[in-house]
């Protein structure tokens, strides 16, 4: 059975969330398709420091001197990858992680982009009882999915550029949107609730 309308309270809440949502997926869109996920540093003549290298589990830059030079898209040999080397026992494993970490955040965008349209259905549509609680759980997937990418890439990439802290933002905005969605989905179970028990109230009553 559905609820016969939905509070405004609950209404703003799901839209809050889902503004929230929308900011987490575009900041992790860019985060994962911009290169700076790891930058590397090489010594110059005069002791300073000057771009290397980028890489993000998708493609690696090169640099000379910190003028941009191309980017190659990762392949089973890893090429330009940091610290890797064909020498190396773990070069399989290597390809693995980042394969892994790949697909683990583009379907964490996946589920949060459809925890976004749940959430914004929900605020519109009055749902049966228990459908209410699908947009907080399609984006708790989507926490879950960020969190096992990032720590799935870790194993090899070190992050300490601006992508991924993009990412790690998206993935803050999208807990908090998933605190929202609940509260909201909470609120309308709750009132659904008691609008039952207001129905057998009266059906019980003595005439």
């Amino acid at each position: 059975m559905v609820l016969g309308k939905i509070d405004n309270v609950s209404r703003i809440l799901a839209f809050i969330s889902a503004g929230f949502g929308a900011l987490a997926l575009l900041l992790v869109c860019i985060g994962i398709g911009t290169p700076k996920w790891e930058s590397s540093y090489t010594t110059t003549s005069n002791g300073s420091y000057a771009l290397s290298g980028t890489a993000n589990f998708f493609y690696t830059c090169k640099f000379t001197n910190g003028t941009f030079n191309n980017c190659t898209t990762r392949t089973a040999n890893l090429t330009g990858y940091p610290g890797y080397s064909s020498s190396y026992p773990w070069a399989t494993d290597y390809n693995i992680r980042m394969q892994n970490a790949a697909g683990l955040c583009v379907v964490a965008i996946l589920f949060l982009f459809f925890g976004i349209i749940a959430t914004l259905i929900m605020a519109f549509i009055p749902l049966s009882i228990w459908t209410n609680f699908l947009p907080p759980s399609v984006l708790f997937l989507a926490c879950l999915f960020m969190l096992a990418g990032m720590a799935e890439g870790s194993r090899y990439l070190l992050y300490n550029d601006y992508s991924v802290n993009l990412y790690q933002a998206g993935h803050l905005f999208t807990m908090l949107a998933l605190f929202l969605s609940a509260f909201a989905a909470g609120r309308i179970h709750f009132f659904r609730m008691k609008e039952e028990e207001e129905k057998q109230a009266k059906k019980t009553v003595p005439k």
